[in-house]
């Protein structure tokens, strides 16, 4: 079980140094800004010397890193209004290290999924999320607001051709991670 209470300044250092740039790649994946990222990554690390007394790592400290920049990820962009939607579960911040399984990789690649479509524009969210979320048709999706079915169409295949677009590099990236965590 890894300690950090009995970490030297020159330990954790090492540690700053050796994760930082993976870290801020993982936060800039989710949020899509650099400086916001960055000082995602700082203020987890500052939080962690802070609580290194009362933080117990059963497993190793890139995974622990890695989930809780994500979850500070994910809060943030629900603090900025970008994500519309409500999964505590992607929101959970308990500060324990992550399962090493599959539900693991499937809550991760979910989180990467609501991140995305958070980022859709909102009239395009909200066509999509009323279409897949609440399983509207399309005539019903018009009717409510007040468009043409054919908008409907073109806004959820654009939606559609923007979340494959910015899913499969985030899924062959997290699927990467992982496979380096377990081996």
């Amino acid at each position: 079980m890894y300690q950090p209470n009995s970490m030297e300044p020159a330990a954790f250092e090492e540690l700053f140094r050796s994760h930082y740039s993976f870290l801020c790649a993982t936060a800039y994946y989710v949020v899509g800004d650099e400086d916001a990222a960055k000082d995602i990554v700082q203020d987890f690390f500052l939080y962690f010397w802070d609580k290194r007394f009362m933080i117990q790592i059963t497993q190793n400290f890139k995974s622990y890193a890695a989930r809780a920049v994500r979850n500070a990820c994910l809060n943030y962009l629900k603090k900025k209004g970008k994500v519309i939607f409500n999964d505590p579960s992607s929101f959970v911040d308990d500060g324990l290290p992550p399962p090493e399984d599959d539900k693991e990789l499937e809550e991760t690649r979910n989180a990467a999924l609501w991140a995305a479509i958070g980022r859709l524009p909102v009239q395009r969210q909200r066509i999509f999320l009323l279409s897949n979320r609440d399983d509207l048709k399309y005539k019903d999706i018009a009717d409510q607001l007040n468009i043409s079915v054919n908008t409907v169409k073109t806004q959820i295949k654009l939606a559609y051709q923007y979340l494959r677009k910015e899913c499969e590099w985030m899924i062959i990236y997290i699927s990467f991670l992982f496979f380096l965590d377990k081996y």
